[in-house]
C-alpha cells in the first residue's frame, strides 16, 4: 500500500507548498495594509483650526482631538459623497468633528453616543465603506496632561512667572495637537 506523499511527486508537491506560502503572505500583507493603525492626511492647517476656534467658541484639545479625528477619517475614507459620522463621546470632540468631516445634526450627518471614548465611525452612504478612527494613547495623554496644567496655572497667582510657565506648556501641548503628524494623534481601522 502506498502512502499518500508517494503519490504526489515531490515537485508538484513543492510548488503546492510554495503558492500556499506565498498566498498566506499576501493575505497577511493585504490584511495589514487594509488595517494599518497609521494615518496619513497632512495636520490642519491654520484657516481650519481658525475655523473651529470661531465653530467652538474657543481652543481646547477636545475640539482639536474632534478636529483630527474627523480629517483624519475622511482622508482614509476617500469619501466624496454624503458623509455619515457616528462619535462616542458627547462633548468638545463633537465641534471639531463637524468642521473636520462637515457632518452637522441638521444635515443629519452626525449621531452622537456618548460612551466617554475618543472615537468615531465615519461611513461613506453611497459606497457603504466605513473607518474607525481612534485617538493614540499618546494623544490621550497629550490631553491629560493639558487639563493638569491648566489647573496648576489656575492655582497661581494671575501674572506669576508660575502661571505664564503652567499657560506656557500648556499652549505647547495645543500647538502638538495643531500640528503633530496624524500618525501620532489617530490610529484609523477600515472596517467596511
Amino acid at each position: 500500500m502506498s502512502k499518500p506523499n508517494e503519490m504526489l511527486s515531490k515537485p508538484s508537491c513543492i510548488k503546492s507548498s510554495i503558492r500556499y506560502g506565498v498566498s498566506l503572505l499576501l493575505v497577511f500583507a493585504v490584511t495589514a495594509v487594509v488595517n494599518t493603525p497609521t494615518a496619513t492626511s497632512a495636520p490642519p492647517d491654520a484657516e481650519t483650526c481658525e475655523r473651529l476656534e470661531r465653530f467652538h467658541g474657543h481652543t481646547c484639545p477636545g475640539s482639536l482631538m474632534g478636529l483630527r479625528l474627523g480629517l483624519t477619517a475622511k482622508e482614509a475614507l476617500k469619501g466624496h459623497g454624503k458623509l455619515k459620522a457616528k462619535c462616542f463621546i458627547l462633548a468638545c470632540p463633537v465641534d471639531g468633528i463637524q468642521v473636520g468631516v462637515g457632518t452637522t445634526w441638521g444635515n443629519r450627518g452626525l449621531e452622537v453616543e456618548n460612551r466617554g471614548e475618543m472615537s468615531m465611525v465615519l461611513t461613506d452612504i453611497e459606497s457603504g465603506r466605513q473607518v474607525e478612527a481612534r485617538l493614540t494613547e499618546k494623544a490621550t495623554k497629550k490631553g491629560t496632561s493639558y487639563r493638569e496644567l491648566t489647573g496648576k496655572a489656575r492655582s497661581q497667582t494671575a501674572g506669576s512667572p508660575e502661571r505664564k510657565g503652567f499657560e506656557k506648556d500648556a499652549e505647547a501641548v495645543l500647538d502638538w495637537f495643531r500640528t503633530a503628524p496624524d500618525s501620532e494623534v489617530v490610529t484609523i481601522k477600515v472596517l467596511k
